[in-house]
């Protein structure tokens, strides 16, 4: 058994050995790398380092960490894609582990790529050297000189990696005759590009704006490449006191930033200009606004209204698709069914063009119009009623409102319940309370028959063409001229002239009687009349030709019966003539016998 013993064998475990062993291997390996990566950087070129001299320092701010180093003079250089971007001096700095530096006296000039610079000072600050990020607080102001950008704030921030400065604080700014404030800010140095988010008032200086203007927005991005500004949440833009509101708002300027040259406004616009002269309101609505502006005042050149547009000019209001203002003349151009209305009247056309200084109106393509009544004791549309309210249908028509006169032209049409003119122009002169139509004249009345007369008991239509035609409406009557015919279901005349004198009762204008002087000449059924003048009277229904020199005539082709004198009557209604002779007898002749060859006389009447 000891023999055994003596011959045992020692177990040795290697597993454990090669663990250490694979450490210590480990260890070398690092060591070598960093060695070889010292080796490797010696002498290298990149971004400049900072050149930092330690000096005795004030004591460690609270929350910083540790104090690594303090120095004067401070200044780091940063660079991006191989150019200089950034350039960070302080009057000392304090470092603290992590890379952090306290800075105090703070100047940053950030280098863009157009060759300017932005310079952004502080009293204090914070840079980190790894995130090449700095902090500037107290008095914080930035300039560009490039820009004629000038801005303070308390606190801003830089970020080399975005190329960005940014604050959450309330800004004070002005660039070229801009100036201005808000809350927070965003300036993406590569892009030109500021944006203030929250709390936005910008102004115009009426030295270079000709008008002080102001605009405020929940937030805006100025574009400073393109001299341009887009402003939206809330906008608000007054000039003069004109007030412009909108969703959004994109404003265009000069070069050197002093005026406005182009205004794009979407969303809800509504644009309240100053009273006029007159003190009456002046308002614009749309769905987009697009305007050009001019001059060293400003003055508005051309604006331009999109969708839903509804425009107010004292007592005037417009509705249309589109319109365009031509500042240069004083011209609104309406387009897509547009309709102009007052209190009392309503127009509508293909085309409206209303001038406002010369106070003009336009109308072009299926001109339709309605004039209501006018109020009480006012004076309403020449040659008609005041009870209900008169329609006009033409081609054009064009309104002075200065000279109270309205020209419709082109198969041009007026009408009320059962009365109508129809004319190539009617022309209604409201001051001289006259209505005139030229060419193609047709009056058309309709009248109620008396009660007790004989016949249908469907209304009278009488009707009188012309070559022209004006109506008095002071003396109730209208003066037809050149070729005169008159038209009714049972009877016409002609005549060189005629005077259709109208009455009104509750309301409503009514033939009275019309008077026919040169060469009349009568149709009723078979019986013709001739005589120097004639009247018709709507009350009685009866026609009188007059003849001083006893040349009055009538003829029954019928009967062959001529009957002569100096006042035949047609009673119209029914149907005979009263013939007086020169005693002053009076006989009724029936114009269709009862039977053939048969005159039925009825007896004579004295006066």
């Amino acid at each position: 058994m000891k023999d055994a013993s003596r011959h045992e064998t020692q177990t040795i475990h290697w597993r454990p050995m090669r663990a250490v062993m694979l450490l210590r291997f480990l260890i070398l390996l690092v060591l070598a790398g960093f060695s070889l990566a010292v080796i490797m950087s010696y002498g290298r070129k990149g971004s400049p380092q900072t050149d930092i001299t330690m000096e005795p320092g004030s004591p460690t701010p609270a929350t910083q960490g540790p104090v690594v180093d303090r120095s004067d003079q401070f200044e780091v250089n940063g660079s991006r894609e191989g150019r200089p971007a950034f350039t960070l001096k302080a009057r000392s700095v304090t470092g603290f582990a992590g890379d952090r530096k306290f800075l105090q006296g703070v100047e940053l000039l950030i280098h863009d790529d157009h060759g300017g610079d932005v310079k952004v000072s502080g009293i204090e600050g914070q840079f980190d050297v790894t995130e090449r990020r700095a902090r500037l607080s107290g008095d914080v102001t930035v300039e560009s000189e490039a820009e004629g950008l000038k801005l303070s704030t308390g606190t801003l921030f830089y970020d080399n990696e975005r190329d960005m400065i940014f604050t959450a604080d309330d800004i004070v700014f002005s660039v070229g005759g801009l100036s201005g404030q808000g809350r927070g800010m965003n300036y993406m140095l590569a892009e030109r590009q500021i944006k203030i988010p929250d709390r936005v008032l910008l102004r115009v200086s009426a030295e270079t704006a000709g008008l002080p203007a102001s605009i405020s927005s929940g937030d805006m991005v100025a574009a400073l490449e393109t001299d341009s500004a887009v402003f939206t949440d809330n906008v608000r833009l007054e000039r003069g006191g004109d007030v412009l509101y909108s969703n959004y708002l994109k404003v265009q300027f000069d070069e050197g930033r002093k005026s406005v040259r182009q205004l794009h406004a979407f969303g809800d616009v509504v644009v309240t200009r100053a009273a006029g002269p007159d003190g009456e309101p002046r308002e614009m609505r749309a769905d987009g606004l697009s305007a050009e502006l001019a001059g060293p005042g400003g003055d508005v050149r051309v604006v331009e209204l999109s969708g839903n547009c509804r425009v107010t000019s004292g007592p005037y209001t417009s509705l249309s698709r589109s319109a365009r203002y031509r500042g240069a003349d004083g011209l609104v151009e309406l387009r897509g069914d547009p309709v102009v209305k007052s209190a009392t009247d309503r127009i509508a056309a293909q085309e409206i063009d209303v001038h406002s200084t010369q106070k003009t109106l336009e109308a072009r393509g299926d001109v339709r119009s309605v004039s209501m009544p006018a109020a009480k004791g006012g004076a309403g549309t020449p040659g008609f009623g005041g009870r209900s309210a008169v329609s006009f249908q033409a081609r054009t028509l064009l309104y002075d409102q200065g000279a109270q006169r309205a020209t419709y032209g082109g198969s041009a049409r007026a009408w009320q319940e059962g009365n109508s003119i129809q004319a190539e122009e009617i022309v209604l002169e409201q001051q001289a309370r006259q209505l005139r139509a030229t060419e193609k004249v047709m009056a058309r009345f309709t009248q109620r028959r008396a009660a007790g007369t004989a016949g249908p008991s469907r209304p009278i239509v009488t009707s009188i063409t012309a070559g022209s035609m004006v109506y008095d409406d002071a003396q109730a009557v209208g003066h037809y001229r050149d070729n005169v015919h008159l038209t009714r279901e049972d009877a016409t005349v002609t005549a060189d002239a005629m005077d259709a004198y109208l009455q009104e009762r509750a309301g409503v204008r009514e033939l009275d009687r019309i008077e026919a002087r040169g060469s009349v000449a009568v149709k009723r059924d078979q019986a013709f009349g001739t005589a120097r003048e004639a009247e018709y009277r709507a009350a009685d229904d009866t026609l009188v030709l007059k003849d001083e020199a006893g040349l009055a005539e009538v003829v029954d082709s019928a009967t062959g019966r001529t009957l002569r004198g100096q006042t035949l009557t047609f009673d119209l209604a029914r149907d005979r003539i009263l013939t007086e002779s020169a005693r002053g007898a009076r006989t009724w002749i029936t114009l269709k016998p009862e039977a053939k060859d048969v005159q039925s006389v009825e007896p004579k009447t004295q006066h």
